[in-house]
């Protein structure tokens, strides 16, 4: 829950507000400005943005959003201005549905837990029977006491039953294992480890093979230059001086992998004119006085470059799962930039954390 927005703003009446998230509701228009999260689960109405949706998703990229793409709470807005309309508010959230389902798993009772229940059953009464004999004993049959004790027949059977309550009882027996489901369970959610249910819990250990399906979990959590593709005439340090320029004044995840190889490579990055990005595609401006390009392929399409010389690496490289990106000059494709992020070391997989 700590991971959800505090306030939002609302538009109501033309006039923007700023209320408690709580007070959001279903049908509101909702502003959220760059590097604020969203408050709740909506519908993009106007703006383009990248969305960071790894609290969710574990995907280390963000998502682009344009009108008509669905936004959920608590997931952080990167770059530009979203207005978007509220479909779920307070119960109804994505991130109010995981909070739930970790409370169902927390109170949820393992198979073993049945064992315990039954042996507890059993158990308790006969240690109930067995107390109440040692008080019964005790006061009727018991020695004597000294003339000089200060202890009553009453209290010293009383004392002995008492001792056989705490020595014999299975409290710990009946409170560890619930005890230890709620405390997993919650510790796995702070990590982004969601657990349906105790039995699942109990399971664990006898897992061989894990599969895992999205990035962020056994990656970096970051983008990285993979591999520089030139086309013919080019070199791999032109595409990448042509790519830092333009990405120069950027603030896209991709844009900072680019810019951080070329600092690495120790390129020098060219100044740059008539900067322009364009949301959803790219950026186009002017280096060393000629137009320049970086981005997808609608963005080539959309300036007319031809990308056909490039279509069989980029396939290639989207089945690696890379982000492939075309750098352009002069309207003549003159590479590919593979971005990718990467696995982390089993070194690092292992290293202990605090």
């Amino acid at each position: 829950m700590g991971l959800r927005a505090k306030t939002a703003h609302v538009v109501r009446a033309g006039v923007e507000l700023e209320v408690p998230v709580d007070d959001v509701m279903v049908g509101d228009v909702v502003l959220v400005r760059p590097g604020e999260k969203i408050p709740v689960d909506g519908v993009v109405v106007e703006g383009r943005s990248a969305v960071d949706e790894s609290m969710l998703t574990g995907e280390s990229l963000p998502v682009e959003k344009k009108p008509g793409d669905p936004v959920i709470g608590a997931t952080l807005n990167k770059l530009g201005l979203l207005k978007f309309e509220a479909t779920k508010v307070g119960k109804e959230t994505a991130l109010a549905q995981i909070t739930r389902l970790v409370e169902e798993a927390q109170g949820s009772k393992a198979p073993i837990q049945k064992l315990v229940d039954q042996v507890s059953a059993i158990f308790v009464p006969i240690v109930l029977g067995i107390a109440a004999l040692t008080f019964l004993g005790w006061y009727f049959f018991g020695p004597a006491l000294p003339i000089n004790s200060d202890m009553t027949v009453f209290t010293r059977a009383l004392i002995y039953s008492v001792a056989v309550l705490v020595v014999a009882c299975p409290c710990a027996m009946g409170l560890a294992t619930p005890t230890a489901i709620m405390v997993g369970t919650g510790l796995g959610a702070q990590s982004g480890i969601l657990i349906k249910g105790g039995e699942a819990l109990e399971k664990i250990h006898e897992l061989s093979v894990i599969v895992f399906d999205k990035t962020g979990t056994l990656t970096r959590g970051e983008p990285e230059v993979s591999r520089i593709v030139t086309a013919d005439g080019s070199d791999e340090k032109q595409v990448l001086s042509v790519a830092a320029a333009l990405e120069k004044s950027s603030e896209h995840p991709l844009a900072k992998a680019i810019l951080k190889k070329a600092a690495d490579d120790r390129i020098s990055v060219a100044r740059t004119e008539n900067f322009l990005a364009l949301s959803g595609m790219g950026a186009r401006a002017s280096v060393d006085g000629t137009t320049c390009l970086i981005g997808n392929r609608f963005l080539m399409n959309d300036q007319g470059v031809s990308v056909d010389i490039m279509n069989k690496t980029a396939e290639e490289l989207a089945q690696e799962g890379k982000t492939a990106v075309y750098v352009a000059r002069n309207k003549k494709v003159i590479g590919l930039i593979a971005l990718a992020d990467v696995p982390l070391s089993l070194i690092h997989l292992y290293e202990p954390t605090e």
